[in-house]
């Protein structure tokens, strides 16, 4: 039987006191999570994510540096597959509002309760477990172009691991190529297939340090590279390594 999956976090929480009772809480629930690292603030926390590569981030709504938001926004930019929980001592909607626009998993108001935070972990854990998750059909006529376009971009970054095509894309949204592109590149600043190679990047630079056990070929067909050859050029020309020299100079031994 295979051993059970642990999951990697951080959490980002400018008061020390309350950053210590956050990682007492988590590890009170035994759930199969590991922290990581934390930190005092966005900026720090950051870097963090991109030398520890958790599998989701517990941050503040309010520090210094960089805040909770924009932490959350860039991970939803530049690093989709980790995911991020809001906490936050204001009880304004407008800031879950905004939060919801970058993804986030779930938003917690301060003093955090045991039993609230305890579903929030379970549903990411459920998530994280579940793989490969397929979009149910869409009826996409009618929409307008931004609307089309945030389906667009939802359902990439939910399937980026598959085989994707803009042939596909055409057939399961029911516009044509050039149109799809010109939609998402209007508001992206980049094409659907560069977009999807950018996901697969971030996501084989999380694996290739998080799981120093996995050969390269398997890390590259995990986020949808068949082709090792392939792979390998993808990688290197988006980061400027070959993945085993990426490995090499950020695994510690």
């Amino acid at each position: 039987m295979a051993a059970p999956l642990t999951y990697k976090y951080i959490v980002a929480e400018d008061e020390p006191l309350i950053r210590h009772n956050v990682l007492k809480k988590v590890a009170s629930l035994h759930l199969p999570l590991e922290a990581v690292g934390s930190s005092g603030d966005g900026q720090t926390a950051l870097e963090l994510v991109k030398t520890a590569y958790p599998h989701f981030v517990i941050t503040d709504i309010r520090m210094p540096v960089m805040d909770g938001l924009r932490l959350a926004h860039y991970l939803y930019d530049f690093y989709p597959a980790v995911k991020c929980v809001i906490l936050s001592g204001y009880d304004d909607f407008k800031y879950a509002q905004e939060a919801l626009k970058y993804g986030v998993s779930d938003f917690l108001l301060k003093p955090l309760k045991t039993d609230e935070l305890r579903t929030a972990l379970q549903k990411i854990v459920l998530n994280l477990d579940a793989e490969h998750q397929n979009c149910s059909a869409m009826d996409t006529h009618g929409l307008s172009a931004e609307e089309l376009n945030r389906l667009l971009t939802d359902y990439l970054r939910t399937n980026f691991r598959t085989d994707i095509s803009l042939s596909r894309l055409s057939e399961q949204f029911g516009f044509s190529q050039e149109y799809l592109t010109k939609v998402f590149k209007k508001y992206n600043g980049e094409t659907p297939l560069k977009f999807i190679s950018r996901l697969r990047v971030s996501e084989a630079q999380q694996l290739l340090v998080r799981e120093p056990e996995m050969e390269v070929k398997q890390v590259g067909e995990h986020v949808g590279y068949a082709e090792p050859a392939y792979f390998s050029r993808v990688f290197k020309s988006c980061t400027g390594e070959y993945p085993s020299e990426y490995r090499l100079h950020h695994v510690k031994s």
